[in-house]
């Protein structure tokens, strides 16, 4: 009973982890470059090659019946879950910050 239960939490946590990375490649794709550098966050394409190598590992991780890895709570799944967090967590708000796309209207905030 409990090893099925345990299979069961860690296909869920293999899911999600491998939606968070693809969702952070999508998203990082959509800001450019120059926003990277103004950020202090190093190169898109870093960034790129960081996330698509955790939406990889994420993908190859996925344990049975979706896959035939052990789940994402191997070394390398548990790197990848902390590069998506970090990009989540301190990329992702310096860069859309420093976007000229980025919603919001700054300095238009009125006057005296």
């Amino acid at each position: 009973m409990f090893d099925t239960l345990q299979a069961m939490i860690i296909l869920v946590i293999s899911v999600v982890a491998l939606v968070a990375a693809v969702w952070a490649f999508i998203d990082a794709v959509k800001y450019p470059d120059s926003a990277y550098v103004n950020a202090g966050k190093k190169s898109k394409a870093l960034w790129l090659v960081i996330l698509g190598a955790a939406a990889l590992i994420a993908f190859i991780s996925l344990p049975w019946p979706l896959g035939g890895g052990g789940g994402i709570i191997g070394f390398l799944g548990i790197a990848a879950v902390i590069a998506v967090i970090y990009y989540f967590v301190d990329v992702r708000p310096k860069v859309s910050g420093a976007s000229p796309s980025s919603g919001g209207s700054r300095g238009s905030s009125g006057g005296w």
